[in-house]
This record gives structure tokens, C-alpha cells and sequence, in this order.
């Protein structure tokens, strides 16, 4: 199998064997890098939509001015 680095190609096959593994171990981490990533923005498209439904539906408060939605934890 051929794998490119550095925009050079090489045959798996002479690379040292620590070499080739250290590629599969970089491609799986890229993988769940990439996995995590999705993962967190689904999270936070998650907490926007629920604190906008809290704010939404919590009971109104006479002489109470609207605010935004709410921030129910995040840290950011």
C-alpha cells in the first residue's frame, strides 16, 4: 500500500516497522479528532436549542423586560 508524506510516495511495505505503525497511529488519531469534533459541535447545537426553549417557555414575569436566550452552564 502506498502512502504519501510530505508529497513524497511510499510503499508501505519499506518503511521500518515502526514507521508504518506510527502512521496508523497518527491516521486513527486524526480520525477521532475529527470524531470528537463532530461530536462537540452537536453538543453545543444541543445546549443552544434547549437553553432557547427554556427561555421560550419559562412563565412570564409582569414588568419583567424580555432577555436572551438562556446560558444554562457553558463556559465560554
Amino acid at each position: 500500500m502506498a502512502v504519501t508524506i510530505n508529497d513524497v510516495e511510499y510503499d508501505e511495505k519499506d518503511l521500518e516497522p515502526g514507521v508504518a505503525n506510527s502512521i496508523r497511529q497518527v491516521q486513527n488519531a486524526n480520525a477521532q479528532i475529527a470524531s470528537l469534533q463532530a461530536d462537540l459541535l452537536n453538543a453545543q447545537i444541543i445546549a443552544q436549542h434547549h437553553s432557547k426553549f427554556i427561555q421560550d417557555n419559562l412563565p412570564k414575569v409582569e414588568g419583567e423586560a424580555p432577555t436572551e436566550a438562556a446560558d444554562v452552564g457553558a463556559d465560554e
